[in-house]
């Protein structure tokens, strides 16, 4: 009975560390990478030898390491607000000690950093410098008007930028296209501020929402709305309305609907939903690597 209890109590905490580590997130950002490794920089035919490649599975794991301990630090820095805007899902994830939650920070930014060390001394240092930008993020960053968001955004496709680095990527449409999903993630983590209003407030977070008010804010969502006709244009005008070109018609129009929902949002279930849909423009973005090559 006993090694029952201790079986439910291990599955528990499992389960409030794949919370806490934002599993789902990691997920997708495997399943980009490795979308974009055999469909964009390589010979999708050649898949077996890229398989095989013990540097690029490094690099993936080395990403995801990184990021889960982004995740943790960034819930450490942010427990308050995050026990006024998400309570339920923040008192779940506290069945892990603050002292455990440290030491796993540890771990994976320490194995993040180590797994880059086998790929090259040049991944090495990316990944060092990587993990303490999500450190500095959560500690000082974050709470700075607009260079927060633009951080966050930043952060969220910095290790793609790893496998650029280890394919020696130049290809121009392929970096503009980066940019288009950069500017969604950068409007999802507007949402997102408009969604954790009440707690910024509260604990005097200068998150854009608070600093220019809603209405300016949504305002500001659909100029940047509006410049994603400048990265779209351009790989439009390079490929035409065909492969990349069919997801960056739809991203555009789910852009401009969530844009137009957004007009009329006004409570906390409104901008949550919003953030829903956001996400699933990014999905589709990870997803439509594979026309991409």
């Amino acid at each position: 009975m006993a090694l029952r209890r201790r079986d439910k109590i291990l599955i528990f905490k499992l389960s409030a560390l794949l919370s806490l580590v934002r599993w789902y997130n990691i997920f997708f950002l495997a399943l980009a990478q490795y979308l974009a490794v055999i469909f964009v920089l390589n010979d999708p035919h050649n898949w077996l030898a890229l398989v095989l490649d013990f540097k690029v599975h490094a690099i993936v794991f080395a990403s995801l390491f990184s990021v889960a301990g982004g995740y943790i630090i960034n819930n450490f820095y942010d427990l308050e607000k995050d026990l006024i805007n998400r309570p339920d899902k923040t008192l779940y994830e506290k069945i892990l000690k603050q002292s455990t939650t440290l030491r796993l920070y540890f771990l994976f930014a320490i194995s993040g950093s180590l797994l880059g060390s086998l790929v090259s001394f040049n991944v090495f240092l990316f990944f060092a410098a990587f993990n303490f930008a999500l450190w500095f993020y959560s500690h000082k960053l974050k709470k700075i008007t607009f260079i927060g968001n633009m951080m966050a955004a930043l952060l969220s496709i910095t290790p793609f930028f790893a496998i650029f680095l280890y394919f020696h990527l130049e290809d121009l449409v392929i970096l503009t296209y980066v940019s288009f999903v950069l500017l969604v993630i950068f409007i999802r983590e507007i949402i997102k501020d408009l969604e954790a209003l009440k707690g910024d407030i509260i604990l005097g977070y200068p998150t854009l929402p608070v600093t220019l008010g809603l209405r300016k804010t949504k305002w500001l969502v659909a100029v940047f709305t509006l410049a994603g006709l400048i990265p779209a244009g351009a790989i439009f005008y390079k490929v035409g309305l065909n492969g990349i070109g069919y997801y960056l018609a739809l991203g555009l129009a789910g852009l401009f609907f969530s844009a137009g929902l957004l007009a009329f949002a006004e409570k906390k279930e409104h901008f949550h939903y919003l953030n829903h849909l956001y996400r699933l423009l990014i999905i589709g973005g990870i997803v439509s690597l594979i026309w991409l090559g």
